[in-house]
């Protein structure tokens, strides 16, 4: 279904509604799809960051994702119960995680893999190579403002 934008305040869909709106669809794609697996929508990437970062930390995580430390720790123990993920003591920092996927969650990631990439191919759907770029350009700007936004306060 497609919306009218309008540029002012009290316009029901204005750009940052849509927004909002993408990043709630994406969601409810994920969960659609994840059926019985053990696994939220907002623990779907930190399965990823997992698997490509083997032994890495609760705050490098937090750090990466923009999420504050007890999110991630509060995932991670639920992760931990469903069987996916391992936590061990850093041996040079106590006070730190190491953090690892565990056999159930690598196997986990091929079906993952195939919601992410089934995902994407929706969202791109009818866009052309050039829109794409220039998409993937005026997402970064618009995260870069926003990032220089908070760091002002």
């Amino acid at each position: 279904m497609q919306f009218p934008l309008c540029d002012y305040e009290s316009c029901p869909i204005s750009r940052l509604r849509l927004i909002s709106m993408i990043h709630r669809d994406c969601h409810n794609f994920i969960k659609s799809r994840l059926g019985d697996i053990g696994i939220s929508s907002g623990q779907f990437p930190m399965m990823f960051m997992l698997c490509e970062n083997e032994g890495i930390n609760q705050g490098t995580v937090a750090a990466a994702m923009g999420l504050d430390k007890g999110t991630v720790a509060r995932s991670m123990t639920r992760l931990e119960e469903a069987g996916l993920v391992k936590r061990e003591r850093d041996s040079l920092d106590r006070r730190n995680y190491r953090l690892s996927l565990t056999d159930e969650g690598k196997g986990a990631m091929e079906r993952l893999g195939r919601i992410r990439a089934e995902l994407e191919s929706t969202i791109i759907c009818g866009l052309s190579d050039e829109e794409l770029r220039e998409m993937e350009r005026l997402l970064q700007k618009m995260h870069d403002n926003v990032s220089v936004g908070l760091r002002d306060e």
